[in-house]
């Protein structure tokens, strides 16, 4: 099929892929990446370790200002940085990015952790930049933490109309939810959407283990949503090589096409190329999607060892399987807060690569065509 006829998905309908110009494969416009409360438990669900000095503990609490920004780039937790919930400032961004040359950006904001469909079609007509939407779950157990705060929260405030509605579980959607049950609903968000507004990818899923039964339920239903509806899996990369190993044959064994798996978070390896072999084995899209960070003391990468990585792999003869994104998920990488926006990879990244030797073929192929082929429909033929 040629590429004037495959279509993408996006929050304001479908649209032809060739028209999506250049692709930020992972970022996030609104969302909410915060702890849904302030306990030890629901910090751990979060993979962080909550502040208990009294200092670190009201620089978590306080609103993000500049002063703070500089304990912030050095990893201090504020609960502000991790909220993008501001429209017009979203748009600003936006903008910004659509000057730079962009053409389309992926938000792989998880359902339960502030996915805004609705703000999402908004913004695309605001600022005229293709938004497509991801779908599904990002980690079983953290959703579902999510899920029963907000439900706990509204029976709060609601009166239980009877016995039944006293004795329902705190959370509609548990952790233990069927793959059947899984699929149907990521599903429903790629072929109805949520308030008309459809997903167009199923992700970002976390770095999960199918030795887990709850992870294995969230990959599967993935793999099945994706075989039936046409759609990509964006997930983010497990540290255990062996585990990713299973991650995909579980996929594949589930009828994903693993040559439309985007394995993100693939930044720590760029220092070691061949430690990206085995992925690029397999098929899948590697997805450098951490660019524009701050470096510090406890980086084990930087943007200069992904830029020779992308060079290294392209003549190798992978540049065909390259992604290339921010991950923008908190205030303080924003334009406006100091950071290199959305439009760090076009307005940096993209230079650095000339300046080491990459042609027009090269930025073409990791800017444009390898998103356009993971975000189509519509499997484009071979080589187009």
């Amino acid at each position: 099929m040629s590429t004037t006829d495959a279509t993408v998905v996006a929050v304001t309908g479908e649209v032809p892929a060739a028209s999506l110009g250049a692709v930020l494969p992972h970022e996030h416009l609104l969302s909410d990446f915060a702890p849904p409360d302030d306990t030890p438990e629901s910090w751990a669900r979060t993979g962080r370790t909550r502040p208990t000095a009294a200092g670190a503990l009201w620089l978590y609490r306080a609103p993000l200002t500049m002063d703070l920004l500089g304990e912030v780039g050095m990893g201090a937790v504020n609960r502000d940085d991790l909220l993008l919930g501001d429209a017009d400032l979203a748009a600003a961004e936006l903008a910004a990015f659509r000057q730079a040359g962009g053409g389309t950006v992926v938000d792989l904001t998880p359902d339960g952790l502030g996915r805004d469909p609705a703000g999402l079609r908004r913004l695309a007509e605001e600022t005229g930049v293709t938004v497509v939407m991801g779908c599904g779950r990002h980690h079983p157990a953290r959703t579902a933490a999510r899920d029963t705060a907000a439900l706990t929260a509204a029976r709060d405030t609601a009166a239980p109309t009877s016995a039944r509605d006293t004795a329902a579980p705190t959370s509609a959607r548990g952790v233990a939810a069927p793959a059947e049950e899984l699929a149907e609903e990521l599903m429903r968000d790629l072929t109805e959407g949520v308030g008309g507004v459809r997903a167009g990818v199923i992700g970002e899923l976390a770095a999960l283990d199918p030795g887990v039964p709850a992870e294995r339920a969230l990959l599967v239903a993935a793999a099945r949503a994706a075989a039936a509806t046409g759609a990509a899996v964006s997930l983010a990369r497990n540290e255990d090589p062996a585990v990713q190993q299973r991650v995909l044959d579980l996929l594949a064994e589930e009828g994903a096409d693993l040559t439309r798996v985007a394995v993100g978070h693939c930044d720590a390896l760029s220092p070691r190329p061949d430690d990206l072999e085995p992925l690029l084995g397999r098929g899948v899209f590697v997805q450098f999607d951490q660019l524009g960070r701050l470096p510090t003391a406890l980086s084990v990468s930087d943007d200069q060892d992904v830029a020779a990585a992308v060079l290294e792999l392209a003549r190798r003869g992978h540049a065909g399987r390259l992604l290339l994104s921010q991950g923008v998920r908190a205030k303080s990488q924003l334009l406006a807060y100091g950071g290199g926006g959305y439009a760090f990879v076009l307005r940096q990244f993209v230079p650095y690569l000339r300046m080491l030797g990459a042609d027009d073929e090269l930025i073409e192929t990791v800017t444009v065509r390898n998103p356009r082929r993971l975000l189509t429909l519509r499997t484009e033929e071979a080589g187009s």
